[in-house]
Parts: structure tokens; C-alpha cells; sequence
């Protein structure tokens, strides 16, 4: 018996993705064994955290890494560093005013949840541009919204290379305007993987100053993880103010179960073959195209790329008629037996994405949706 049976709390099949909300992704059983051996032993957690941080680091082709317990964490410590390095002194003997006077600039058709954890520093945010990400913008906007009190600017990519079309605010173009303006800029990539080279790209190829990213979501490490990359420079601020150290983040812990895991993640991850996932994933996608070919009341086609814009594929099943709405649909999938779950995303029908899928997965899938269409005859 499983923990959750115990619990009477229902597993389910995810067909969503590396979403928070069912628990981001799964831990490989390398990963796993790496964690409960880590959690064996005690050791000085400063220098575990400084030797984890090297390897890391080389791993990802940066300068530096921290390893947190969050993305989100990854967020405010690099602001932290930023403040500190715009004041040039310890963060710790700054005031609440002085930092209450920083400002970070976004754009606000990147203004996402994520980004309270900013202000939670004390910061100010100021946003430029359009709701609509497609709309034009000129680098002069970013230019003209940086002031003597801008201590970072701040992209969050929804594409691999932060890419949104000819006379967008792309990443490169927003890189070379905070730059011009000698400010540090700092690429959230929470969800940004794979391509597994974003690791490095952002940075060391598209000039960032720093890249977070997401440990329990394509990473496979722990949920309560993340990852900043970048400049030695920074990352040295960021990692005296982190736990175990008793600065800013030392409420923000991270285990040396996580970090372990977390590690070993990342050494499986990039040494993985993309080329086979990704063939893996078309499979898959494949195999429920196929097989709803001949259902009287789904249909089902590729879709590409995901949800995040992630390079792989999934698979839309469109309602063919309406004994059934999207959000029925969805409740009927999530309280069966398997428990699946998935997002319509205001469509007429709902995605199944593979990339959070174990083998023989889709075939159940596939088995639900027969029986449902028979039910609804």
C-alpha cells in the first residue's frame, strides 16, 4: 500500500505537464536513491551547498550556480544580489527604505505571479509595454523606464529563446537595452526546459546576467527546488545571503536531501538524449491519434509546441459533438478510475501532454476515452 492509499487520496495520471498544482514531475529512481542517501548522513551543509554549487555550475557551462528551494526563491536572491550590488554594500546593513527605493524593470506582459516574489524583497517594480506580448515595442520603452534607482531588469521567456516575433521585445533585444544601461538582467526559465542548452544559453550565449530555473519541473528534481546560473559575481551575493548562511534567505531552506537530489537531477538531465524523448513523446502522442480514429464522439490531432512553449509535442481530443462540455469532460477524466487530469485551455475538447507520462500511461488513457465514448451513446 502506497502513502496515498493510506491517505485515501487518489493518484493520478498527469496529463497536464510540470504544473505545481499535481506536483510538478517525477523523480527518477536514480534521483531517488541519491536523496534517501543523502538523508542517511549529516554533513556541514555550508560546504555540501559550495561543492553541489561547483558541479553544478560546470555541469550547466556558468560561471556559478546556487542551488534553492525554489524558483521563486531563485527570484528574490538574485534581486537580493542585485540590491546589494547597486548599493555596493552587505544587504544586511541596508535599511528598508534604501531597498524600498530599488525598482526592478518588467514588462507587463510578463507579469505573472512569480514576480511578488520581487516586492516580498521590498523592491518596487516598474512595468513597460503591453498586456499583449505580440504588441511592438521599442528597446526605447525599457531604456526610458530605467532610472538611477533600477537596480535589475527582469524577462521571463514563453518561448526556448525568449523569442515573440519581429519588432517584439525579444530577450536578446531586452539583454542589450538593460545592458546599454549598465543594469543587470535577470531571465526566469522556470518552465523553459528542454531544450536542455537553455541551461547555458540564456547566459552564457545570450548575455544574461542571471537564469533561474525550476527544479521539480522538467529537471525531475525535488518540487521544492530551483536553480539560479549566471555571473560569479552576483551568484557570490546571492549565495552569502542564502540558507544555511544567516542573511535575507535563510528562511527559504533547502535540505541536503533536495540539494543532493536536485544535483543528481541535473547531472541525469543533461546527459539525457532529447532526441529520444522527443521521439518518445511523438509515440505517444501518435498512439491516441490513432486510436480514437474510429470514436463516435472524440477525435484527436498533434498539437505543437506545449502549453509553455516547449519543444514537444501533445495531442488536442476535440469533442465531435455535445453530450458533453470541456469542463465535464475534465471531471469525468479526473474522478475515474485512473484519476486523469488535464486542461482545455478554452477549447472545445482537452490536452493530453506525454511529457510527465510513464510507459503505459497513454494506453490507459486511451481505454478511458473508449469507454467514455461508449457511455456517452
Amino acid at each position: 500500500m502506497s502513502i496515498y492509499d493510506e491517505l485515501g487520496l487518489p493518484k493520478l495520471i498527469n496529463a497536464v505537464g510540470t504544473y505545481t498544482v499535481v506536483g510538478g514531475s517525477r523523480m527518477s529512481e536514480e534521483t531517488l536513491r541519491d536523496l534517501c542517501d543523502a538523508a542517511r548522513s549529516f554533513v556541514e551543509v555550508e560546504k555540501l551547498q559550495d561543492i553541489l554549487n561547483h558541479k553544478v555550475a560546470e555541469l550547466t557551462r556558468n560561471e556559478a550556480a546556487l542551488l534553492c528551494n525554489s524558483c521563486s526563491c531563485a527570484i528574490y536572491l538574485a534581486t537580493a544580489a542585485c540590491v546589494a550590488g547597486h548599493y555596493g554594500k552587505n544587504f544586511d546593513l541596508l535599511t528598508a527604505e534604501e531597498i524600498s527605493r530599488c525598482e526592478v524593470v518588467a514588462l507587463w506582459g510578463q507579469h505573472i505571479p512569480y514576480d511578488h516574489a520581487m516586492e516580498q524583497l521590498g523592491v518596487k517594480i516598474r512595468f513597460v509595454g503591453f498586456p499583449n506580448m505580440q504588441a511592438e515595442l521599442p528597446a526605447s520603452a525599457v531604456k526610458d523606464a530605467i532610472n538611477s534607482n533600477t537596480v535589475m531588469c527582469y524577462f521571463a521567456p514563453r518561448t526556448p529563446d525568449g523569442y515573440y516575433g519581429e519588432g517584439c521585445m525579444n530577450l536578446s533585444d531586452f539583454i542589450e537595452a538593460a545592458h546599454s544601461c549598465n543594469i543587470p538582467v535577470l531571465a526566469d526559465g522556470a518552465a523553459q526546459l528542454p531544450p536542455k542548452h537553455n541551461l547555458w544559453r540564456y547566459t552564457r550565449d545570450l548575455g544574461a546576467d542571471m537564469a533561474c530555473f525550476s527544479g521539480g519541473k522538467d529537471l525531475c528534481g525535488p518540487q521544492a527546488s530551483g536553480l539560479l546560473l549566471g555571473s560569479s559575481k552576483l551568484l557570490k551575493i546571492a549565495t552569502g545571503l542564502s540558507f544555511p548562511r544567516y542573511g535575507c534567505g535563510r528562511i527559504m531552506k533547502i535540505g541536503r536531501e533536495e540539494m543532493v537530489a536536485l544535483y543528481s537531477a541535473i547531472r541525469q538531465y543533461v546527459n539525457a538524449d532529447e532526441e529520444a524523448r522527443l521521439n518518445w513523446c511523438e509515440n505517444e502522442v501518435a498512439k491516441l491519434v490513432s486510436a480514437l480514429e474510429n470514436c463516435k464522439f472524440f477525435s484527436a490531432e498533434r498539437t505543437w509546441p506545449n502549453q509553455a512553449g516547449q519543444p514537444l509535442p501533445r495531442a488536442f481530443v476535440t469533442l465531435k459533438h455535445d453530450k458533453t462540455t470541456p469542463a465535464e469532460l475534465r471531471e469525468i477524466l479526473r474522478t475515474g478510475d485512473p484519476g486523469i487530469i488535464c486542461y482545455s485551455e478554452n477549447r472545445p475538447g482537452v490536452y493530453i501532454n506525454p511529457m510527465c507520462l510513464a510507459d503505459g500511461e497513454m494506453e490507459q488513457i486511451i481505454a478511458r476515452f473508449k469507454e467514455i465514448d461508449k457511455q456517452l451513446q
